[in-house]
Formats: C-alpha cells, sequence, structure tokens
C-alpha cells in the first residue's frame, strides 16, 4: 500500500477529483456535508451515479439539508447517523476500481470549507483492495450504513429549520477572525453579527498589534467618526483640506483601519492634486438614504478609470463615507472577501458589486436599526465594520 499526505487545500481538492475519475464506486463516511447551495467545487466534482454508500452526520445541525436531498436523490445511498455513542466524526472517502482502491482518510469533512479555506491533513492510500485497511474502511462504512437511518421527507423538515437556527448563532472564538468559505458564512442573525463585531475588539495581530473596534484612534470607530466629521463639513470632495484627504485615504494621521491606500502612488497624486477628479464620482454618493446598483456602479466605474485607482481605492473611499453600504477591499481583507463570491479576487468592478449584492441580501444587514447606542452605532457601519471580523496582517 503506498501513502501520501495531503496538507493544503488545493492539493485535497485535486486529489478528491482524481478519485471520482478513476473510480467505479465510491463509498463515504462523514461527520459533515455541505454543498454551498451546489456551489461548492468538491460538490461539482463529486459523480453521483458512482456514490454507492453514503453515511453522514447531523450532530450540531452542521450538515447541509441541500446536500443531504441532493445525496439522497435517486438511490438508496444515503443513511444518517442521527444518534451514536459520542459525536459521529469520522472522515473518510474510498473509491474502487476492479482490484485496486484509493482513499483519502484525515480531518477534512465533506464541505466547502474543507475543500477550500481550512487547515486540513489527510493522508491518500492507494492499493489493492484486498488490503487489510481498506478491508477494514470498507466494513466500518458498511457496518455504520446498515445502523444509520434513511432520509424522510418530514425529518428533513424539521432538520432544516434546526439547521438555520444553528448556522444563525455563528459561534465566534475570542480572538479570532471570521472564516469564510463562502457567502453562507455570513449566514447569520443581526444579533449574532453585532456579536461578533464585538468578539472582535483586541483581537490580536502580528508583530503584537491588535484590531481595536471601539475607543479613541487608533479603532475602526475613530476611523468612521473622522470620515463621517470631514463629509458632514465638506460637500464636495474637492473642498476637503488635503489633510483630511489623507485621512480618507487611510494615510497620514489616519489608524490605516479600513485600509491603508499609501502605496497607491498615481492614486494618491490624484487626490493631492485633482481631487475635483474625486470628487465628479465621490459626490454622487450621498452621506445618507438609499442608493441604486446602478449608481454604485457608475461611481466605480468612475473612479477606476482614473490612472492608479484600483477598487481597493475606491471601496476605501467609499466605506469611508457610506460605512452602512460599502466595504474596504483592501490586502488584508481581499483573501476573505474573494471567498464570498466564490473566487479568488475582488479586483474589477463587476466582482465587487457582486460582492455587495450578497452581502446586502444577508439578514444582518437587512435588520432593521437597533434601539441601544452602541449597538445602533454597529448598525450605521455594520458594511465597513466586517473588514474587522476578516482583516488579517500582511
Amino acid at each position: 500500500m503506498k501513502a501520501k499526505v495531503i496538507a493544503d487545500a488545493d492539493s485535497l481538492f485535486l486529489e478528491l477529483q482524481k478519485l471520482f475519475q478513476w473510480a467505479d464506486r465510491v463509498d463515504m463516511a462523514f461527520a459533515w456535508a455541505g454543498s454551498d447551495q451546489e456551489r461548492a467545487r468538491h460538490w461539482k466534482a463529486m459523480d453521483l451515479a458512482k456514490v454507492g454508500r453514503a453515511v453522514i452526520g447531523t450532530a450540531f445541525a452542521k450538515t447541509e439539508p441541500r446536500a443531504l436531498e441532493l445525496l439522497s436523490a435517486g438511490s438508496d445511498r444515503l443513511r444518517l447517523v442521527i444518534n451514536s455513542e459520542g459525536t459521529f466524526h469520522p472522515k473518510v472517502i474510498v473509491g474502487r476500481k476492479g482490484e485496486f482502491a484509493r482513499a483519502i482518510v484525515g480531518s477534512a469533512n465533506f464541505t466547502g470549507a474543507a475543500y477550500t479555506s481550512n487547515t486540513e491533513i489527510s493522508v491518500l492510500l492507494a492499493g489493492s483492495v484486498r488490503d487489510g485497511n481498506f478491508r477494514e474502511i470498507a466494513e466500518f462504512i458498511e457496518e455504520h450504513w446498515s445502523l444509520g437511518v434513511p432520509l424522510t421527507p418530514e425529518w428533513l423538515s424539521e432538520y432544516a429549520k434546526a439547521w438555520e437556527a444553528a448556522k444563525r448563532r455563528k459561534i465566534v472564538v475570542p480572538g479570532a477572525k471570521l472564516e469564510i468559505s463562502s457567502i453562507s458564512s455570513l449566514d447569520m442573525s443581526w444579533e449574532a453579527y453585532f456579536a461578533l463585531i464585538n468578539s472582535q475588539h483586541n483581537r490580536p495581530l502580528a508583530a503584537g498589534n491588535k484590531v481595536r473596534v471601539f475607543g479613541d484612534h487608533p479603532s475602526y470607530f475613530n476611523e468612521l467618526d473622522e470620515a463621517d466629521r470631514i463629509f458632514a463639513s465638506h460637500e464636495r470632495f474637492a473642498d476637503i483640506p488635503k489633510r483630511d484627504r489623507h485621512i480618507l485615504m487611510g494615510m497620514g494621521e489616519s489608524s490605516g483601519f479600513i485600509g491603508n491606500m499609501s502605496a497607491a502612488g498615481f492614486a494618491k497624486q490624484i487626490v493631492n492634486d485633482h481631487p475635483e477628479k474625486i470628487g465628479s464620482a465621490l459626490d454622487k454618493v450621498s452621506v445618507a438614504g438609499e442608493i441604486s446598483s446602478n449608481l454604485v456602479e457608475d461611481v466605480l466605474n468612475q473612479l477606476t478609470a482614473l490612472r492608479g485607482v484600483s477598487v481597493g481605492v475606491a471601496s476605501r473611499l467609499l466605506a469611508a463615507k457610506r460605512p452602512d453600504l460599502f466595504v474596504s477591499v483592501n490586502n488584508g481583507s481581499k483573501p476573505q472577501l474573494a471567498r464570498l463570491i466564490g473566487g479568488k479576487r475582488v479586483d474589477t468592478v463587476k466582482q465587487y458589486v457582486g460582492l455587495l449584492q450578497k452581502i446586502w441580501a444577508t439578514d444582518w444587514y437587512r435588520s432593521g436599526k437597533p434601539r441601544d447606542g452602541i449597538e445602533a452605532s454597529v448598525w450605521e457601519r455594520r458594511t465597513a465594520l466586517l473588514d474587522s471580523a476578516l482583516y488579517e496582517q500582511v
């Protein structure tokens, strides 16, 4: 038997893809499964017609209902482990072709996060189906398949309610950023989102630095307070003093929270010497009230048409002016933001608008303004403050 260690998500995905392409039959047993509503790459790589046995756990309502529905469709392949002695926690998938077998065994569940962003380690095994290790894997899957229960529409309906409730309770460990695998990572209530933002205050970063959401300079609140003061005092961007324009770019006296654009040389030159060019677009965005998607796209296209003004620079300025609507795309948050739209980049206007539309569709974004003072202040800045939960120092 041959063994190969797999220590990154891309390699894990490639081995899964090759396993399905090679095998005639595939069996699996996982604690949790998810398809990200059929968008996840591991799910697209799966050839469902080859799956003979699928044993899936439901502990803590972590398994996606849609994944269960799809696995059960058209075949008696799926069994659920609803009650077990201890938590049902295996992560194994095995493929067979004639007298040969391959298996991936390790820490990764059958979820989008496992195959994109999680830190996982697995082992690929390859050899004869008669090898004792493969026989034990087959016996394990068969035993738990026989002990499991088939999916019924009635049970799935009740489970879906539990799953919805569980994902909205989004638990974040103190001192940890929010880990993103897809837009479903932002599925949560306003109460859960407010708790998430609170939990980011004093989150440690590299080199002894910390995320500071509240309080005096440096903090996200202070940064956005300063931006609010600046825009409230000047209707036109061109009339804003250079010192304050620097703050809006995350430079000079700025803390750099929601992005620091000091390295954007040509954009910095425009802000310094020709602020009217920025203003001709940015001034179209009012400091309050609704803004149409068409106007957002028009402003972004106009800004990014200027030499050196990237989506990052444009989003920084927009987040400073309307923190209720916009999030900054910066080097510290870009990898996580990109996962929200199923890719690796947020570099174009189309990608950024698509990101905003997904954020604006979440429950926490669409919730009504709370009455409590601090909670209301977070709500007024809710989209820009997402950066505090995603940012990692680079």
